[in-house]
């Protein structure tokens, strides 16, 4: 799948082969007001008009911070950018007639995997090193081919510890992060004989793995273990249930299904449900659609929520702020051991909320607000009472940026990675 060039590090990428990104960007700009600057802002190149593809072709499938640098994965390679300048630390470009289509969103001691295809297959994983810019190794497994103006379809990609799931129709597969060998594989038929029934959705965290089915009759939720893909636990719903895929793994939250409408809450060690909760929950309606969405890869969701030992933190519906372009939402608690709200986070700045991480001093999030009125903040949300305290406030000139995007945080610096090309300026925009 790669393009090896010197070991594998490509200093910088040809505009001509569609990787454009680096060529300009804004450094020390954009500060106007605010306790965060505009540290560097990396511009998308010029998009092309494609009808409904035209939001798509610039997508981000994953980004991690490593060492000093920011990793973004797109259609066309990894590419890595120093946090201090802007400046492109490594490329790796995908090889003429080919592209990447998902991102694990995991990485284990700075080691991930994407996978890669033509137009009308994704069939090949990859692991990346993510400290040097190298690709490590490949492997192809059984993908669709697609047919007419169907979407591409891509694998569930997950790393767990020191493995790689890959779930592509029916098969799944376990391989090392290391070196890409296969450690295990086996389908829905193999797993659950002479009941008729496939997989349906696949997530992967720490040392689990949790694959829900659909059979002729109801449905299945099993967890495996991501070493050997033995089943370590099974729990069979009702005939007239189905599970519509996993929220959360670890621990694992099941979406709501065909014949149940509430989510189900699952002990990581048993599979057994230890308690559930519905949308609205206590008049409080839920945000569970993830910004990923596409239109020309049917892939993995990634899902706006955080977990720790005890809650489920997860966005409410957005609402439209009157007299303004944004909308506005608020973050709610859930107990992870019965499903009930804690509670919905108060004193936001009436914009959109993005999660960041749970730490020992509570829940880190960004409030995006906008460009004209609303500075965007880093705000820190207490963990008993889901109250705001504000941290730093940004320029205007970042506002939107942080909505439907990854943000993260280090030492004070924010960075921004949109999913999208939608109503954003930058691919990436660094705040210090």
């Amino acid at each position: 799948m790669a393009l090896l060039l010197a070991g594998g590090l490509v200093a910088v990428l040809a505009v001509g082969a569609g990787t454009a990104y680096g060529v300009s960007r804004l450094v020390g700009g954009g500060s106007g007001g605010g306790d965060l600057k505009i540290a560097w802002q990396l511009p998308f190149p010029e998009r092309q008009e494609s009808g409904l593809t035209t939001f798509d072709q610039h997508d981000m499938f994953g980004t991690w911070l490593v060492g000093e640098n920011v990793v973004r994965a797109q259609a066309d390679g990894v590419l890595a950018y120093r946090l201090s300048d802007g400046g492109q630390a490594w490329g790796v470009p995908a090889p003429d007639g080919t592209s990447l289509c998902v991102a694990a969103q995991a990485a284990t001691e700075g080691r991930t995997a994407v996978a890669a295809g033509s137009d009308n297959s994704c069939n090949t994983v990859a692991g990346v090193d993510l400290n040097s810019g190298k690709l490590t190794w490949r492997a192809k497994f059984p993908a669709p081919v697609r047919e007419g103006r169907d979407p591409l379809t891509a694998p569930d990609l997950a790393v767990a510890g020191q493995q790689v799931i890959v779930r592509s129709e029916d098969t799944l597969i376990g391989l090392s992060l290391t070196d890409g060998r296969q450690l295990w594989r086996t389908t829905g038929k193999k797993l659950l004989p002479g009941r008729s029934c496939g997989f349906k959705d696949m997530r992967a965290a720490d040392d689990l793995v949790v694959v829900t089915y659909g059979c002729s009759l109801g449905g299945e939720v099993d967890g495996l273990d991501p070493a050997t893909g033995k089943v370590r636990w099974r729990q069979r719903l009702s005939e007239s249930q189905l599970v519509d895929g996993m929220l959360s793994a670890q621990p694992p939250v099941g979406l709501p299904g065909l014949g149940r409408e509430a989510y189900s809450i699952r002990d990581p060690r048993t599979g057994k449900e230890v308690g559930s909760f519905t949308d609205p929950l206590d008049g409080i309606r839920l945000w569970d659609v993830p910004p990923n969405r596409s239109n020309m890869i049917d892939g993995p969701a990634v899902y706006e929520c955080l977990v720790d030992q005890e809650n489920l933190y997860l966005p409410t519906f957005p609402e439209p702020v009157k007299g303004t372009a944004r909308s506005a939402d608020q973050i709610v608690a859930i107990d992870l051991a019965t499903g009930r709200k804690r509670w919905v986070s108060s004193g936001h700045s009436a914009s959109k909320v993005q999660l960041i991480r749970r730490d020992e001093q509570g829940v880190l999030a960004w409030e995006s607000g906008d460009r004209t009125k609303q500075p965007p903040r880093l705000v820190r949300i207490d963990p008993a009472t889901g109250k705001v305290g504000v941290i730093a406030e940004g320029p205007l000139a970042a506002g939107f940026e942080g909505e439907e995007a990854r943000v993260m945080e280090r030492d004070g610096v924010v960075v921004i990675v949109p999913w999208k090309n939608v109503a954003v300026k930058g691919s990436i925009t660094v705040l210090r």
